[in-house]
């Protein structure tokens, strides 16, 4: 097994390090950005499934939990669902631009 002396770290190793951590931190960024984006996307096109066929459902509980946030009315949940995936969909490209450089 080959055996390295922590104190005699090169420049170019503390950078491939430092690039390492960096592509992790992008890869956990983009997942996480990518995920939001989709599953918000997701609950924004079941609320306008809901508001075309069923539009006296809107004003009624997302669920039948009564506890914060799960209280809130299927509008808001849209309207919420569309701002997470918008946000989402920022990240991920902010991102993706962001790797390009780096």
């Amino acid at each position: 097994m080959l055996k390295v002396d922590p104190t005699k770290l090169t420049e170019e190793a503390v950078s491939e390090r430092a690039n390492g951590t960096m592509i992790r931190r992008h890869g956990i960024v983009r997942a996480v950005a990518l995920t939001a984006f989709v599953f918000g996307l997701l609950v924004w096109v079941y609320v306008v499934v809901i508001q075309v066929t069923h539009p006296e459902w809107l004003v009624e509980p997302f669920s039948h939990i009564d506890i914060f946030p799960f209280n809130w009315r299927l509008d808001e949940v849209g309207i919420t669902a569309f701002a997470v995936a918008a946000v989402g969909f920022l990240v991920w490209q902010v991102d993706l631009h962001a790797k390009k450089i780096t």
